[in-house]
């Protein structure tokens, strides 16, 4: 529909509909007076499933999550002034996770900046680099030249939400008086509404979605990279392959092609917690997931050693591993990286200028066949990994939260979204999540890896979708973005909290600044005391203590009557953190225990 009872309704009504035809499903919308168009023009339309958050920041991740989940772009409207401001740490977790945004900012005419005009900042270029296009909409007018200028912009930004990669466009958009559709049309918008015809502007906009995770992309001709097939890669050397995040996010295909890669050439593969591959486990691949206890052992470490690395998507998060991959001198490749740098490590590194797809394609049709000596290779590491798992078997029955973690991956049902907070859960999930075949999907917030955001993120993942939701989260990461249970109404889906409450940031417990207790526990720790069972009543939120295996198991499948409920598990860090470190000490100086 379009609203030609003034400029801005025209204008908003024209970019709304525009959008809609291009794709977009879901809006976020933050109440304020600038944004009023734009408002009025998604909660008229009818197609689009709109949010209302009070909360900029709130809103911003709750858009996140949504974006991360479906791989299309969300639309986050907000009025002028610093509610804009508070989107920007969703949009530089955006930016580096490569999740799709378009960030609709409302704002005064530009006459009004820099002359102490209410609720006024200069909104251009207000996120930076972050954006992959940016750009400020002219003033309304009221006439057809205006409205085929703004349908063409609607389209580039909503195609720049996707190429070259995944990311955030924030088109500002100011607005005069009046900005309300109250007054009768003027004479202009009359003629204006004749001359309108819907079939024929509208024609040739077809809905353009993602290209699929985990496809190349095109790259500069400068670009230091391999074509492939590639001379320089050779699969006869004993190999491993490095499973990280994936920028971009994840899909059940690309997940059974790198199983299909590990199968063909006999690799063994070195899966991060934080990938779902290891809820993709077929029990025909070699999927070690002990990797950063087994390496601390400083004669498996050396028998490890492979002839080349190939790594899909980022590294796997564990220090172990990084710091022994350091000490390796074999060429890494790698793949699905969308022309990002993802060598943190600085290694001689080689990119190669191909999808997951086309590579598992590519080894089908060789017919590559593993040799013994790659067999045994793979062999070895699943045996360590067999021997591992009995030493850290043994140690998780004196472990209260990391055993509630280790189980979790069998108390969930199959295909369950799982969010998981950055700091301690993510080095649990880490450690301890086991490989299974229940296809669960994991989410993370690894772009900037802050811990702002995370209930709402988790929120925005469960908005309308049609399984299970779970949040692993610490104390603190909840309470830093508790504002978010407001958007608890708004929620279409059902959301479990796991919350990890150790009274406290445990990760760092785990450091070496925990050894200065006289500034430790005040400034790092920074433990708050919140009875959890009070703040849940306060939001309307289901809430229960877990205090066994047993208890935990019987949590699904859910009947909670809420949206959103509380499983609160209570340990203690500081014994934490001793046991891991003795569990760590164990491998590191284990030659006496293992073979």
């Amino acid at each position: 529909m379009v609203d030609f009872t003034n400029p801005n309704t025209l204008a908003a009504s024209v970019l709304v509909e525009t959008l809609f035809r291009l794709g977009l499903q879901q809006a976020v919308i933050c109440p304020g007076s600038r944004s009023s168009p734009l408002t009025v023009a998604l909660a008229r339309h009818g197609g689009i499933d709109c949010v209302v958050s009070l909360d900029e920041r709130s809103a911003s991740f709750f858009a996140l999550g949504h974006g991360k989940r479906t791989g299309q772009p969300v639309a986050l409207v907000c009025t002028s002034g610093t509610a804009a401001a508070n989107f920007l740490p969703a949009i530089i977790e955006a930016h580096y996770s490569q999740v799709p945004l378009l960030v609709l900012t409302g704002d005064r005419p530009p006459r009004l900046r820099h002359c102490r005009a209410g609720q006024t900042i200069d909104q251009t270029k207000l996120y930076g680099h972050y954006p992959q296009w940016q750009t400020e909409l002219a003033l309304p007018e009221p006439n057809m030249d205006y409205c085929h200028y703004l349908r063409q912009t609607a389209l580039h930004s909503w195609q720049k939400c996707f190429w070259p990669g995944l990311g955030v466009v924030h088109l500002n958009c100011p607005f005069d008086e009046p900005l309300v559709p109250l007054e009768h049309a003027r004479e202009s918008l009359q003629h204006l509404a004749e001359e309108f015809s819907k079939e024929h502007f509208y024609r040739g906009l077809t809905t353009f979605t993602t290209m699929n995770r985990g496809e190349a992309i095109s790259l500069p001709v400068n670009f230091s990279i391999f074509s492939f097939p590639s001379p320089q890669l050779d699969f006869s050397p004993l190999g491993l392959i490095l499973v990280g995040v994936m920028p971009g996010g994840e899909t059940p295909s690309l997940l059974t092609d790198i199983l299909a890669i590990a199968r063909g050439l006999g690799y063994p593969v070195l899966c991060d917690a934080l990938c779902s591959l290891r809820n993709y486990d077929d029990g025909q691949t070699a999927l070690i997931t002990n990797y950063d206890f087994l390496i601390r052992c400083p004669r498996w470490a050396e028998q490890l050693v492979p002839e080349q690395i190939i790594q899909i998507g980022e590294l796997p998060t564990s220090k172990a591993l990084r710091h022994w991959l350091g000490t390796i001198d074999c060429p890494r490749y790698i793949l699905n990286f969308h022309g990002e740098n993802l060598d943190p490590l600085q290694g001689q590194t080689i990119y190669l200028s191909a999808s997951v797809a086309q590579v598992a394609e590519y080894i089908h049709n060789q017919g590559f066949i593993p040799d013994a000596e790659q067999k045994n290779y793979a062999h070895s590491w699943l045996e360590k990994q067999r021997q591992s798992q009995t030493i850290i078997i043994s140690a998780l029955a004196d472990a209260h939260t990391p055993l509630m973690v280790a189980q979790l991956a069998h108390c969930l049902p199959p295909q369950t979204n799982l969010f998981v907070a950055n700091s301690l859960p993510v080095r649990w999930l880490e450690f301890f999540w086991p490989a299974n075949g229940d296809h669960h999907r994991i989410f993370v917030n690894r772009g900037a890896n802050g811990i702002d955001g995370t209930l709402s993120t988790a929120m925005g993942i469960a908005h309308r979708s049609r399984g299970e939701t779970v949040l692993l989260t610490g104390d603190l990461s909840l309470l830093h973005d508790s504002n978010g249970f407001l958007n608890q109404s708004q929620m279409r889906g059902n959301l479990t909290i796991i919350l990890l409450n150790n009274n406290g940031g445990g990760i760092f417990q785990t450091l070496p600044i925990a050894q200065c207790e006289d500034v430790f526990e005040t400034y790092f720790a920074t433990p708050q005391g919140v009875d959890f069972g009070q703040l849940c009543r306060t939001y309307g939120v289901e809430h229960k203590i877990i205090t066994n295996l047993w208890d935990l198991k019987e949590q699904w499948p859910s009947n909670n009557s809420s949206p959103i409920r509380v499983l609160e598990i209570i340990g203690d860090r500081h014994q934490e953190a001793q046991w891991l470190k003795s569990l760590q000490a164990q491998f590191c100086c284990a030659d006496s225990l293992i073979q």
